[in-house]
């Protein structure tokens, strides 16, 4: 009997998710130590002074993953944390090991003096409307510092392409 349910039992390597599933084409049960591929990569990291981190995957990718970067431990009194990917780390293989990320926070604008005095009001509103220009130009609302921040760095193989 023991014959019989083991030659019931694929002992093969299961087959990867397909998106919207698909049920099996033979009457088989996978083995009870099977497992299936893991699909993704999830570890944490702190910017440096520069704002920014390298991260080694958990796995390695064929194609370039999909990113899902995420300030964690963040507090109601810091601003806002822009994040993305600047550079992709691979192998000799040419196999995805890991991204340099990089986070900025957002911050607030130029304090722009009020309008007054004595002058004419043409004269304050071509002040005024200079000083805006001069302190709005090349002005970056993301150039605030983000040293410290904690990150989730989550990579993901992607679905629209093989992984062999």
């Amino acid at each position: 009997m023991a014959s019989i349910a083991s030659a019931l039992i694929d002992t093969g390597t299961p087959a990867p998710e397909k998106t919207g599933g698909a049920g099996g084409s033979q009457a088989m049960a996978q083995g009870a130590g099977h497992q299936h591929p893991r699909l993704t990569s999830t570890t944490y990291a702190t910017l440096d002074g520069t704002g920014q981190a390298t991260v080694t995957f958990s796995r390695t990718f064929v194609n370039k993953p999909g990113l899902n970067l995420t300030e964690t431990d963040a507090t109601a009194s810091t601003q806002p944390l822009v994040l993305r990917g600047l550079a992709w780390q691979r192998d000799s293989n040419g196999l995805y090991t890991g991204v340099t990320i990089q986070g900025q926070r957002a911050q607030l604008m130029p304090a722009i003096t009020p309008l007054s005095g004595a002058l004419t009001l043409v004269t304050q509103v071509v002040a005024g409307v200079n000083a805006i220009v001069t302190a709005l130009t090349n002005y970056n609302v993301f150039a605030g510092n983000a040293a410290g921040a904690t990150v989730s760095v989550i990579a993901v193989a992607r679905s629209d392409v093989s992984a062999a």
